[in-house]
Protein backbone atom coordinates (compact mmCIF):
# COMPACT_ATOMS: atom_id res chain seq x y z
CA UNK A 1 0.00 0.00 0.00
CA UNK A 2 1.13 3.54 -0.73
CA UNK A 3 1.04 5.77 2.31
CA UNK A 4 -2.17 7.80 2.44
CA UNK A 5 -2.26 11.46 3.46
CA UNK A 6 -5.72 11.14 4.99
CA UNK A 7 -8.19 8.33 5.63
CA UNK A 8 -11.54 8.60 3.84
CA UNK A 9 -13.47 5.74 5.45
CA UNK A 10 -16.77 4.34 4.20
CA UNK A 11 -18.92 2.17 6.49
CA UNK A 12 -21.18 -0.27 4.63
CA UNK A 13 -23.85 -1.59 7.00
CA UNK A 14 -25.20 0.07 10.13
CA UNK A 15 -25.83 -2.84 12.46
CA UNK A 16 -24.04 -3.22 15.78
CA UNK A 17 -20.63 -3.70 14.13
CA UNK A 18 -21.11 -0.88 11.64
CA UNK A 19 -22.01 1.62 14.36
CA UNK A 20 -18.90 0.66 16.32
CA UNK A 21 -16.72 1.18 13.25
CA UNK A 22 -18.37 4.53 12.57
CA UNK A 23 -17.87 5.69 16.15
CA UNK A 24 -14.20 4.64 16.04
CA UNK A 25 -13.50 6.59 12.84
CA UNK A 26 -15.31 9.69 14.05
CA UNK A 27 -13.37 9.67 17.33
CA UNK A 28 -10.16 9.59 15.30
CA UNK A 29 -11.33 12.79 13.60
CA UNK A 30 -12.02 11.50 10.08
CA UNK A 31 -14.99 12.53 8.01
CA UNK A 32 -16.77 9.22 7.43
CA UNK A 33 -19.14 8.02 4.73
CA UNK A 34 -22.05 5.72 5.48
CA UNK A 35 -24.06 3.48 3.17
CA UNK A 36 -26.88 1.22 4.30
CA UNK A 37 -29.97 -0.16 2.58
CA UNK A 38 -31.80 0.15 5.90
CA UNK A 39 -30.85 3.75 6.65
CA UNK A 40 -33.74 6.06 7.54
CA UNK A 41 -33.54 9.82 7.13
CA UNK A 42 -34.78 10.20 10.70
CA UNK A 43 -31.77 8.24 12.02
CA UNK A 44 -29.66 10.51 14.28
CA UNK A 45 -26.50 9.14 12.65
CA UNK A 46 -27.15 11.34 9.63
CA UNK A 47 -27.17 14.45 11.83
CA UNK A 48 -23.72 13.86 13.34
CA UNK A 49 -20.85 16.12 12.38
CA UNK A 50 -18.37 14.62 9.92
CA UNK A 51 -20.85 12.00 8.62
CA UNK A 52 -21.73 11.80 4.92
CA UNK A 53 -24.78 9.71 4.02
CA UNK A 54 -24.52 8.12 0.56
CA UNK A 55 -27.55 6.94 -1.41
CA UNK A 56 -25.42 5.57 -4.26
CA UNK A 57 -22.96 2.81 -3.35
CA UNK A 58 -20.69 3.27 -6.37
CA UNK A 59 -20.32 6.97 -5.61
CA UNK A 60 -19.60 6.12 -1.98
CA UNK A 61 -16.84 3.66 -2.87
CA UNK A 62 -15.32 6.10 -5.38
CA UNK A 63 -15.16 8.76 -2.64
CA UNK A 64 -13.47 6.47 -0.09
CA UNK A 65 -10.02 4.96 0.25
CA UNK A 66 -10.86 2.53 3.09
CA UNK A 67 -14.08 0.51 2.96
CA UNK A 68 -15.43 -1.10 6.14
CA UNK A 69 -17.74 -4.00 5.24
CA UNK A 70 -20.01 -4.46 8.26
CA UNK A 71 -23.04 -6.09 6.62
CA UNK A 72 -24.48 -9.50 7.60
CA UNK A 73 -21.87 -12.19 6.96
CA UNK A 74 -23.60 -13.69 3.92
CA UNK A 75 -23.41 -10.29 2.17
CA UNK A 76 -19.68 -9.70 2.68
CA UNK A 77 -18.58 -11.15 -0.64
CA UNK A 78 -20.69 -8.81 -2.74
CA UNK A 79 -19.50 -5.61 -1.07
CA UNK A 80 -15.85 -6.62 -0.59
CA UNK A 81 -15.63 -7.52 -4.27
CA UNK A 82 -17.07 -4.14 -5.32
CA UNK A 83 -14.50 -2.29 -3.23
CA UNK A 84 -11.54 -4.38 -4.39
CA UNK A 85 -12.44 -3.87 -8.05
CA UNK A 86 -12.27 -0.13 -7.38
CA UNK A 87 -8.78 -0.54 -5.91
CA UNK A 88 -9.78 0.28 -2.32
CA UNK A 89 -8.33 -1.00 0.93
CA UNK A 90 -10.94 -3.09 2.76
CA UNK A 91 -11.54 -3.93 6.41
CA UNK A 92 -14.09 -6.76 6.46
CA UNK A 93 -15.85 -7.82 9.65
CA UNK A 94 -15.62 -11.44 10.72
CA UNK A 95 -16.64 -13.93 9.68
CA UNK A 96 -14.84 -13.23 6.42
CA UNK A 97 -17.20 -15.36 4.33
CA UNK A 98 -19.57 -18.26 4.95
CA UNK A 99 -17.97 -20.61 2.42
CA UNK A 100 -14.54 -21.36 1.00
CA UNK A 101 -15.44 -20.61 -2.62
CA UNK A 102 -16.25 -16.97 -1.82
CA UNK A 103 -13.14 -16.60 0.33
CA UNK A 104 -10.85 -17.83 -2.46
CA UNK A 105 -12.64 -15.56 -4.95
CA UNK A 106 -11.98 -12.50 -2.79
CA UNK A 107 -8.38 -13.55 -2.18
CA UNK A 108 -7.79 -13.65 -5.96
CA UNK A 109 -9.39 -10.23 -6.37
CA UNK A 110 -7.23 -8.73 -3.63
CA UNK A 111 -4.07 -9.98 -5.36
CA UNK A 112 -5.30 -9.06 -8.85
CA UNK A 113 -6.01 -5.45 -7.90
CA UNK A 114 -3.12 -5.25 -5.41
CA UNK A 115 -5.45 -4.20 -2.57
CA UNK A 116 -5.08 -4.56 1.16
CA UNK A 117 -7.85 -6.82 2.50
CA UNK A 118 -7.90 -7.11 6.29
CA UNK A 119 -10.27 -9.35 8.27
CA UNK A 120 -11.45 -7.94 11.60
CA UNK A 121 -10.44 -10.77 13.91
CA UNK A 122 -10.30 -8.34 16.80
CA UNK A 123 -10.66 -11.01 19.49
CA UNK A 124 -6.89 -11.10 19.10
CA UNK A 125 -6.91 -7.62 20.67
CA UNK A 126 -8.85 -8.72 23.79
CA UNK A 127 -6.40 -7.75 26.58
CA UNK A 128 -6.25 -11.16 28.24
CA UNK A 129 -5.96 -13.00 24.91
CA UNK A 130 -3.19 -10.67 23.74
CA UNK A 131 -1.38 -11.28 27.03
CA UNK A 132 -1.67 -15.06 26.54
CA UNK A 133 -0.09 -14.73 23.09
CA UNK A 134 2.70 -12.60 24.56
CA UNK A 135 3.44 -15.12 27.31
CA UNK A 136 3.43 -18.01 24.84
CA UNK A 137 5.95 -16.17 22.65
CA UNK A 138 8.35 -15.51 25.55
CA UNK A 139 8.09 -19.12 26.75
CA UNK A 140 6.31 -18.63 30.08
CA UNK A 141 4.33 -21.86 29.53
CA UNK A 142 7.27 -23.84 28.23
CA UNK A 143 6.43 -26.28 25.44
CA UNK A 144 2.79 -25.82 24.42
CA UNK A 145 0.79 -29.04 24.58
CA UNK A 146 -2.85 -28.05 24.13
CA UNK A 147 -5.00 -25.11 23.08
CA UNK A 148 -8.70 -25.00 23.93
CA UNK A 149 -11.12 -22.44 22.55
CA UNK A 150 -14.88 -22.14 22.67
CA UNK A 151 -17.63 -20.03 21.17
CA UNK A 152 -20.65 -20.24 23.45
CA UNK A 153 -23.89 -18.43 22.69
CA UNK A 154 -27.30 -18.48 24.30
CA UNK A 155 -29.68 -20.34 21.99
CA UNK A 156 -32.57 -17.90 22.19
CA UNK A 157 -30.37 -14.82 21.86
CA UNK A 158 -28.55 -16.29 18.87
CA UNK A 159 -31.75 -17.20 17.04
CA UNK A 160 -33.11 -13.70 17.62
CA UNK A 161 -29.89 -12.26 16.24
CA UNK A 162 -29.66 -14.72 13.35
CA UNK A 163 -33.01 -15.95 11.98
CA UNK A 164 -33.52 -19.69 11.51
CA UNK A 165 -32.73 -19.47 7.80
CA UNK A 166 -29.21 -18.36 8.73
CA UNK A 167 -28.46 -21.00 11.35
CA UNK A 168 -26.70 -22.98 8.64
CA UNK A 169 -23.91 -20.38 8.79
CA UNK A 170 -23.30 -20.84 12.53
CA UNK A 171 -20.20 -22.91 11.86
CA UNK A 172 -18.56 -19.98 10.08
CA UNK A 173 -19.93 -17.27 12.39
CA UNK A 174 -18.79 -19.05 15.55
CA UNK A 175 -15.75 -20.75 14.07
CA UNK A 176 -14.29 -17.47 12.84
CA UNK A 177 -13.65 -16.60 16.49
CA UNK A 178 -12.57 -19.87 18.07
CA UNK A 179 -10.65 -21.44 15.16
CA UNK A 180 -8.78 -18.22 14.44
CA UNK A 181 -7.67 -17.89 18.06
CA UNK A 182 -6.35 -21.46 18.19
CA UNK A 183 -4.42 -21.04 14.94
CA UNK A 184 -3.07 -17.64 16.01
CA UNK A 185 -1.72 -19.03 19.28
CA UNK A 186 -0.17 -22.13 17.69
CA UNK A 187 1.13 -20.39 14.55
CA UNK A 188 1.87 -23.77 12.95
CA UNK A 189 0.78 -25.84 10.01
CA UNK A 190 -2.24 -28.09 10.60
CA UNK A 191 -1.72 -31.78 9.88
CA UNK A 192 -5.05 -33.29 10.93
CA UNK A 193 -8.66 -32.20 11.51
CA UNK A 194 -11.49 -34.20 13.11
CA UNK A 195 -15.01 -32.97 13.78
CA UNK A 196 -18.41 -34.04 15.06
CA UNK A 197 -21.77 -32.30 15.39
CA UNK A 198 -25.06 -32.90 17.18
CA UNK A 199 -26.81 -30.36 14.93
CA UNK A 200 -25.99 -27.18 13.00
CA UNK A 201 -25.66 -25.17 16.21
CA UNK A 202 -23.10 -27.42 17.90
CA UNK A 203 -19.63 -28.57 16.77
CA UNK A 204 -16.67 -30.25 18.40
CA UNK A 205 -13.45 -29.81 16.41
CA UNK A 206 -10.07 -31.40 17.04
CA UNK A 207 -6.96 -30.02 15.30
CA UNK A 208 -3.43 -31.38 15.36
CA UNK A 209 -0.60 -28.98 14.58
CA UNK A 210 2.75 -29.92 13.05
CA UNK A 211 4.67 -29.93 16.35
CA UNK A 212 2.05 -32.15 18.01
CA UNK A 213 0.06 -29.38 19.72
CA UNK A 214 -3.58 -30.40 20.00
CA UNK A 215 -6.36 -27.90 19.49
CA UNK A 216 -9.79 -28.55 20.96
CA UNK A 217 -12.53 -26.23 19.70
CA UNK A 218 -16.16 -26.19 20.82
CA UNK A 219 -18.91 -24.16 19.11
CA UNK A 220 -22.25 -24.24 20.88
CA UNK A 221 -25.53 -22.31 20.63
CA UNK A 222 -28.01 -25.05 21.56
CA UNK A 223 -28.50 -24.29 25.24
CA UNK A 224 -29.35 -21.35 27.50
CA UNK A 225 -26.46 -19.73 29.36
CA UNK A 226 -25.96 -16.54 31.36
CA UNK A 227 -22.67 -15.49 29.73
CA UNK A 228 -21.95 -15.63 25.99
CA UNK A 229 -18.49 -15.35 24.55
CA UNK A 230 -15.22 -17.09 23.83
CA UNK A 231 -12.86 -18.92 26.16
CA UNK A 232 -9.15 -19.41 25.55
CA UNK A 233 -7.09 -21.95 27.50
CA UNK A 234 -3.46 -22.68 26.64
CA UNK A 235 -1.52 -25.41 28.43
CA UNK A 236 2.20 -26.17 28.43
CA UNK A 237 4.66 -28.17 30.46
CA UNK A 238 5.02 -25.26 32.93
CA UNK A 239 1.30 -24.63 33.47
CA UNK A 240 -1.76 -23.19 31.76
CA UNK A 241 -3.38 -19.80 31.13
CA UNK A 242 -7.17 -19.40 31.23
CA UNK A 243 -9.36 -16.47 30.19
CA UNK A 244 -12.79 -15.51 28.82
CA UNK A 245 -13.22 -12.60 26.41
CA UNK A 246 -15.79 -10.90 28.66
CA UNK A 247 -13.79 -11.21 31.87
CA UNK A 248 -11.02 -8.89 32.97
CA UNK A 249 -8.89 -11.58 34.62
CA UNK A 250 -6.20 -13.92 33.38
CA UNK A 251 -5.56 -17.02 35.50
CA UNK A 252 -2.20 -18.80 35.51
CA UNK A 253 -2.19 -22.35 36.87
CA UNK A 254 1.48 -23.09 37.46
CA UNK A 255 2.57 -26.73 37.63
CA UNK A 256 2.99 -27.71 41.29
CA UNK A 257 0.95 -24.76 42.61
CA UNK A 258 -2.71 -25.49 43.42
CA UNK A 259 -3.78 -21.86 43.69
CA UNK A 260 -3.81 -19.92 40.40
CA UNK A 261 -2.21 -16.50 40.05
CA UNK A 262 -4.70 -13.91 38.82
CA UNK A 263 -3.85 -10.84 36.74
CA UNK A 264 -6.38 -8.02 36.48
CA UNK A 265 -6.76 -6.07 33.21
CA UNK A 266 -8.52 -2.92 32.11
CA UNK A 267 -12.29 -3.12 31.69
CA UNK A 268 -12.88 -5.10 28.50
CA UNK A 269 -16.40 -3.73 28.13
CA UNK A 270 -14.73 -1.10 25.96
CA UNK A 271 -14.86 -2.94 22.63
CA UNK A 272 -11.67 -3.73 20.74
CA UNK A 273 -13.13 -2.39 17.46
CA UNK A 274 -11.73 1.07 18.24
CA UNK A 275 -8.20 -0.33 18.62
CA UNK A 276 -8.58 -2.42 15.47
CA UNK A 277 -9.66 0.61 13.42
CA UNK A 278 -6.79 2.73 14.74
CA UNK A 279 -4.27 0.01 13.86
CA UNK A 280 -5.50 -0.08 10.24
CA UNK A 281 -5.70 3.72 9.94
CA UNK A 282 -2.19 4.17 11.33
CA UNK A 283 -0.83 1.52 8.97
CA UNK A 284 -2.40 3.18 5.92
CA UNK A 285 -1.08 6.56 7.04
CA UNK A 286 2.42 5.16 7.45
CA UNK A 287 2.46 5.70 11.22
CA UNK A 288 3.20 2.01 11.81
CA UNK A 289 4.83 -0.59 9.59
CA UNK A 290 2.49 -3.48 10.40
CA UNK A 291 -1.20 -4.19 10.99
CA UNK A 292 -0.32 -7.18 13.20
CA UNK A 293 -2.02 -8.93 14.90
CA UNK A 294 -5.05 -8.35 12.64
CA UNK A 295 -4.87 -10.89 9.75
CA UNK A 296 -4.87 -10.11 6.06
CA UNK A 297 -6.79 -12.21 3.55
CA UNK A 298 -4.03 -14.80 3.08
CA UNK A 299 -3.96 -15.65 6.78
CA UNK A 300 -7.74 -15.50 7.12
CA UNK A 301 -8.15 -18.02 4.29
CA UNK A 302 -6.66 -20.69 6.55
CA UNK A 303 -9.54 -20.31 9.01
CA UNK A 304 -12.11 -20.64 6.23
CA UNK A 305 -10.32 -23.74 4.88
CA UNK A 306 -10.53 -25.39 8.31
CA UNK A 307 -14.23 -24.58 8.61
CA UNK A 308 -14.84 -25.92 5.10
CA UNK A 309 -13.09 -29.17 6.07
CA UNK A 310 -15.22 -29.40 9.21
CA UNK A 311 -18.40 -28.79 7.22
CA UNK A 312 -17.52 -31.56 4.74
CA UNK A 313 -16.53 -33.97 7.52
CA UNK A 314 -19.76 -33.42 9.45
CA UNK A 315 -21.85 -33.72 6.26
CA UNK A 316 -20.31 -37.13 5.53
CA UNK A 317 -21.09 -38.32 9.07
CA UNK A 318 -24.69 -37.16 8.80
CA UNK A 319 -25.13 -38.84 5.41
CA UNK A 320 -23.84 -42.22 6.65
Amino acid sequence: MNKLKIIKPLIIGLGVAGKRHLEAQLKLGFQTGVYSLNFKKTDPIGKQDNVIIFDNLEEAIEWSNLVHVCTPDDKHTEYVAMALKKGKAVLCEKSFTTNLEDALFLQKLAHKYNCLLIIGQNYRLTPTFAEIKKRVLVGDLGTIKKIETTYLHDRLQYQQRAPLRKNQDFLYIAGSHAVDLACWIADEEIVNIKASSENILNYQISIKFSSGIMGSIKLDAISSRPVNGTDLIVGGDKGKLVSHNKLDKLLFYEIGNRKPRSTKFLNTQTHTTALEVKIIDDYLLGKRNSYWPIPNVDEAINTIKILDAVEKTVSKIICQ
